[in-house]
């Protein structure tokens, strides 16, 4: 095989994920509070956040989340799609040195109202 025909050949897969990849991100949608499950949330040393969950809906599948920072509340946002995707289930740590100051983490659906308290620290005695 030629070189060229080999470097053509790596381009044009190359391009196709990247391509693949766009659509899917650009189909995944922010989800509903009330289509998600979180069993576990924990926030580790002001550095970590833990988040554990299903989604009520069984066509819905993990593609991600987003999360901002606003004064000391943290908004998680997850992100799905009904093909594909990774499971119905999700386990991740999110590190960032901000959540040392987090007050309350808020699980955020796609509208500003569609908001549930997640994590608030635990006051101590």
């Amino acid at each position: 095989m030629k070189k060229s025909t080999f470097f053509g050949l790596v381009a044009s897969v190359l391009v196709f994920a990247i391509f693949s990849f766009g659509i899917y991100t650009l189909i995944a949608k922010i989800t509903d509070t009330s289509a998600i499950q979180i069993d576990e949330v924990e926030v580790i040393d002001g550095q970590t956040l833990h988040i554990k969950g299903d989604f009520t809906n069984s066509n819905k599948k993990y593609a991600g989340y987003t999360f901002d920072i606003i004064e000391d509340k943290f908004y998680l946002k997850m992100k799905t799609v009904q093909l594909g995707g990774k499971s119905s289930d999700f386990d991740f740590e999110i590190k960032d040195s901000n959540l040392a100051n987090v007050k309350a983490v808020y699980l955020q659906g796609a509208k500003r109202e569609d908001r549930v308290l997640l994590w608030k620290p635990k006051k101590e005695e």
